[in-house]
């Protein structure tokens, strides 16, 4: 069955760069920003007009099935109530319907972007709208200035002086659908979770079977260990001849959007049949393209927009903070190769601050399964807060911003488990399943282990393989 990307709705900064919208403190190290949005909007009024001017773009005409993603959500002073869709999408036809958000940090869209596969493959739905989108918020900056990853200015990425990224927001909306036509075929979202012995980017690009890419949009976000760990792994599937570019240097890092950016971009470029001009090499020698604004550059010829032959892949990839990893082959007769889980070696979490996630790490272990499932899904109701120790001088501590963004919950059962599949959280209702997608999953023969936190502070019920 052919899955495609047939609609795309951004609302993005589009590389205008400056400075912060709020005083800065006097331990930040980024002090600029790539705002979509006056200053004027902060919290769930300023994410409601982001996503509204990208539903808008996409020109949504009628009620149709929705999938909702964000890291942060709208960042609000309590955070418990940050991924309340009554909030976020007022003034939309889904006000009212209790949503949950798929939350996985800078994964958060292409987890979301997956279930809507599962749920057109099922035959549940004919086409499905994929909303991501996170803002700007001083708690967002200073939480990442505490994980010390923020850069004092956009620099080129994939560079031995990268020391990390400049915060952007967007929101991101895709119309993905069944059947081909004019439509931008869509292999993939692969998904994976980092383990200490098993690097997961490696293995889902091996499985979408990338050596035919044309173009890798991959995230360059640094620090550079990190970066030289992501050309690392697409160097093993990806020819050094085929470039590499990034949303980052255009856009800032939209966080839970970015991957679907990622995705959006990259469909722009297929249809367009035009590279972004290259501007020099990342370490390992593989040019680099730097694009826009606009994004794409629209420059078409005979042989294609780039000069060459025609385009025919684009390969995204994302590996989040909290170890989710995701990638997805754009245009093309690619093939994603289908691989049962396999358990590996269980990691003991370090010291973890919330209670909660304590008894979840001690309980974790008893409730594994005999066999992997071929999907993990955490439904928590709300998002874990961090508890007081955990703030000093009004700071959090980086173990707290960790522990407190949703997917760390999910990662870390599949860490303690040993789980290498997809492990998705969603924040919201636990009692809501969106457009049936976990008995859509059940259907179409895939087992699936749930695990849902039920209310809200410390005492979470906890309820495993729901």
């Amino acid at each position: 069955m052919t899955i495609a990307i047939d609609g795309i709705g951004l609302a993005t900064a589009q590389g205008s760069v400056s400075e912060l919208p709020w005083t800065p403190s006097r331990w930040s190290v980024s002090r600029v920003c790539f705002p979509a949005l006056d200053s004027s909007l902060s919290g769930a009024a300023r994410w409601q007009a982001l996503a509204a001017k990208a539903l808008h773009n996409i020109g949504v005409s009628e009620k149709t099935p929705l999938l909702v993603a964000s890291c942060n959500g709208s960042a609000a002073d309590v955070w418990e109530d940050a991924f309340d869709t009554s909030a976020l999408l007022a003034g939309t036809a889904w006000a009212n319907d209790r949503l949950p958000v798929f939350s996985s940090s800078c994964a958060s869209g292409i987890h979301a972007l997956y279930a809507a596969r599962q749920l057109l493959m099922s035959g549940a739905v004919d086409e499905v709208l994929v909303l991501a989108a996170d803002i700007l918020a001083q708690s967002n900056h200073e939480n990442f200035e505490s994980l010390r990853v923020l850069a004092e200015t956009v620099s080129t990425p994939w560079q031995s002086a990268s020391s990390g990224f400049v915060l952007g927001e967007a929101a991101v909306v895709v119309r993905v659908v069944r059947g081909e036509g004019d439509a931008t075929v869509l292999h993939g979202p692969v998904l994976g979770s980092d383990l200490v012995e098993h690097d997961a980017l490696s293995d889902v690009l091996e499985r979408v079977s990338p050596q035919n890419a044309s173009l890798i949009l991959g995230q360059g976000t640094g620090p550079f260990a990190v970066d030289s760990a992501e050309l690392a792994a697409l160097a093993a599937f990806v020819d050094k001849k085929v470039p590499i570019s990034t949303p980052l240097t255009q856009f800032g890092h939209t966080l839970g959007a970015s991957g679907l950016l990622a995705v959006a971009l990259g469909a722009l470029i297929h249809q367009t049949n035009s590279l972004p001009n290259p501007t020099g090499e990342t370490t390992d020698g593989r040019t680099y393209c730097r694009g826009g604004p606009p994004w794409p550059p629209f420059v078409e010829s005979e042989k294609g927009g780039h000069g060459g032959p025609p385009l025919q892949y684009v390969l995204t990839s994302c590996r989040a903070l909290n170890g989710a990893c995701g990638a997805t082959m754009i245009g093309g007769e690619g093939h994603v190769t289908k691989r049962s889980n396999a358990w590996r070696n269980v990691a003991t979490p370090g010291p973890l601050m919330n209670a909660t996630l304590r008894r979840l790490a001690q309980e974790a272990t008893a409730h594994r399964p005999i066999n992997p499932p071929d999907v993990l899904i955490l439904r928590m109701e709300k998002p874990l807060s961090p508890p007081p120790p955990a703030v000093i001088a009004g700071r959090l501590l980086p173990s707290a911003v960790l522990e407190i963004t949703p997917g760390f919950t999910s990662q870390l059962i599949a860490r303690c488990w040993g789980y290498t599949g997809p492990a998705l959280c969603l924040v919201g209702d636990v009692d809501i399943d969106p457009y049936s997608l976990t008995y859509a999953l059940r259907e179409s023969g895939q087992t699936v282990f749930q695990v849902n936190l039920r209310g809200t502070g410390d005492q979470r019920a906890i309820e495993w393989n729901v």
